[in-house]
This record gives structure tokens, sequence and C-alpha cells, in this order.
């Protein structure tokens, strides 16, 4: 082979290495590349798994949280329904405990006056009116004496507010804006009665008190009275209130104090 033909194989040959060369650099960075990428990637999946699994944890607990938080809530309301229960009921025995004293008290006087009729106030129904200020009221007056025969006197409904000077005892009259709260009776087994209070904003009631008195001397003078007590602008039944002082009901004038009313 002569020197020329051989001097133009060496670069021939030496750019092949050279190729050769690169290719293998290349080669080998790609597939450390491509491990170094396989190996991030598995750490990255079990980094992702690791995160789904405390996700669904966290998601879990919550969901034990809530249902935690509605059992509880679900237990606060039944317990605030039946303290509500238990409260109304008391309130209810109360005044039936009420109702029933201030019958025997009749009993005794009827025993006392024999032949006497009584008349009883009952269900006392309060109402805020369309005006601030103004209540609506509606009561039923009944003979507490069977087949006692014909009725008479009159109902003066009166209210019990709470000033500086102590709580006093007002007739209607002294509040401008309240019908005459005189009410002519004249019934033989019931009559319904209805009138309107307006309630200066310098007072706060404290009772509804209705004096029974008579015609004659065929019934017996009496007073009931009710626990004041609305709630948005609802018709509420007053329940009877602790029985006034003889000396503060009837034909007391207005400004006798009466006692406070029950809680």
């Amino acid at each position: 082979m002569s020197p020329a033909r051989t001097g133009r194989r060496g670069p021939f040959v030496f750019r092949l290495f050279v190729t050769i060369g690169w290719l293998l650099v290349v080669a080998t960075a790609f597939g450390l590349g491509y491990f170094l990428a396989s190996y991030d990637a598995e750490r990255a999946m079990a980094q992702i798994q690791s995160l789904q699994t405390e996700r669904d944890r966290l998601s879990e607990t919550l969901a034990a949280e809530r249902q935690a938080q509605t059992r509880l809530e679900r237990t606060h309301l039944i317990d605030r329904e039946a303290q509500r229960a238990v409260q109304a009921e008391l309130a209810e025995l109360q005044g039936e405990r009420l109702r029933l004293a201030k019958q025997v008290t009749y009993l005794q006087g009827l025993m006392r006056d024999e032949g006497k009729g009584v008349i009883e106030v009952k269900e006392f129904v309060l109402s805020e009116g369309e005006e601030s200020g103004t209540y609506d009221y509606r009561f039923s007056v009944n003979q507490l004496v069977p087949e006692f025969g014909r009725s008479k006197g009159k109902a003066v409904v009166k209210v019990a507010v709470e000033q500086d000077a102590g709580t006093k005892l007002l007739p209607l009259s002294d509040l401008p804006g309240s019908s005459s709260g005189e009410h002519p009776l004249d019934f033989d087994y019931f009559q319904s009665v209805s009138g309107t209070i307006r309630i200066p904003a310098d007072l706060t009631p404290q009772q509804v008190v209705v004096d029974i008195q008579p015609v004659g001397d065929n019934l017996l003078a009496s007073s009931d009275a009710f626990i004041w007590h609305v709630q948005d602008g609802r018709a509420l039944l007053l329940p009877p209130a602790p029985s006034v002082d003889e000396d503060d009901a009837g034909t007391e004038p207005a400004g006798s104090s009466v006692g406070h009313a029950a809680e």
C-alpha cells in the first residue's frame, strides 16, 4: 500500500474513532439520564402515594369529626328541646296548681257564704297589636258553681307595672291608648271578653290582673292574676300568677302595690 493512501486513511480513521467516542459519550449520558429520571420518578410516585395515603387518612378523620360534631349538635338540640318541654310542663303544672289553689279559696269562701256564686277568669290570651306598644287581650269568664243561674257584675282589667318606686297596679284608664278595661258581665254559663292595652315605653309590665266586681250580694268578689308574656307577635296563653293581696285588688286606687310575677 502506497504511503499516499495510508496518509489519506489516517484522518478518516481518527474521525471515525472520535465519532464513535462521542456516540459512546452520548449513549452513556442518555443511559445515565434515563436511570436518574427513573429513580426520580419512583421517588415522586412514592411521595405521591404517601401524600394520597395521608390525604385519605385526614379525610377519614375529618369525616369522623364531622359525624361526632353532628351527633353532639343533635344531642344538644334534643337536650334543649327536652329542657324546654320540661320547663313548659313545669309552668303548666304550676299554673294548674295555682288555679286549683284559687278554686279551693273560692270554695272556702262559698262555705262561709253559702248560696253565693264565684266567677272564674280562664284562658287569658295576649298578643302584640298592630301599633308598637299595643297588645290585644281576650279571656273568658264562667261561673264556678254549677247551675248557679244568672251572673252579673263587672270585670276590671289592670296591669301591674315596674316603676322606679316599685311595682304598681294601674287601671287601663291610666294607660292612654288602651281600652277602658271595664267589661260588664251578664251570663248564665260563660262570656268572652276582649280589649286593648297600650304600654308606655318607660313602663315594664309584670302581670295582668282581672278583678271581678259583682252586682248585688249573690256573688263573691274575686281577682285573678296572670304573668305578662309576649313573643314574636304570637297569641300566647298567659300562665296564672300568684294571687294578689285582697287589699291591692278590686276597688283600691291606681298605684297600689302588688307582688312581683313569679319567674
